[in-house]
């Protein structure tokens, strides 16, 4: 029931627009709508971005920024696993530190100046801890080769660790 809390936390932190960024399965089977179907409950305004792949790219992460942009969201809800939640840190990180807008530069350590959008990490799986890291992992198709970036600025502010979350998923993702 931890989900239950997001809906405080929006209105305690006093943000006013939600992106939830998930995948189409995680819509089609019913668990991303949990969060969505919490938010309706407490009128609380958000737009969901379901476009996210395993092992997102950069492409994934220029699409989120633009989609936050446009829906003008001050608060990013990662509902997944690892993949969802990482690509919210890349996108939420660009939103405060619009320099490192090309993705590749994230790479490493990055050196920005931001703190990242706030995240609400919503895992679905155990196992990546990408809730509880300042790191992440995005795909650089380009170059056939995966970018770890780190970076104290894009670690959630708070993850929602529900079980209930993870109870219809297969049993070697949870």
């Amino acid at each position: 029931g931890a989900i239950q809390e997001i809906a405080t936390e929006v209105k305690a932190r006093g943000l006013k627009k939600v992106m939830v960024v998930t995948d189409k399965d995680l819509m089609k089977f019913k668990v991303a709508t949990k969060i969505t179907e919490l938010l309706d409950e407490h009128k609380i305004a958000y737009e969901v971005y379901d476009k996210i792949k395993a092992n997102p790219t950069i492409t994934n992460v220029r699409e989120g920024v633009d989609f936050c942009k446009k829906c003008g969201a001050d608060v990013l809800v990662a509902v997944g696993g690892g993949s969802s939640i990482d690509t919210s840190k890349a996108i939420a990180i660009i939103m405060t530190n619009p320099e490192f807008a090309d993705v590749r530069s994230l790479e490493g350590v990055a050196d920005t100046k931001n703190k990242a959008v706030p995240i609400f990490a919503v895992p679905t799986t155990a196992g990546t801890a990408a809730e509880v890291t300042i790191n992440y992992v995005i795909t650089d198709v380009e170059n056939t080769r995966k970018m770890v970036c780190v970076d104290t600025n894009d670690i959630p502010v708070v993850a929602f660790v529900d079980p209930d979350m993870m109870s219809s998923m297969p049993k070697g993702l949870t």
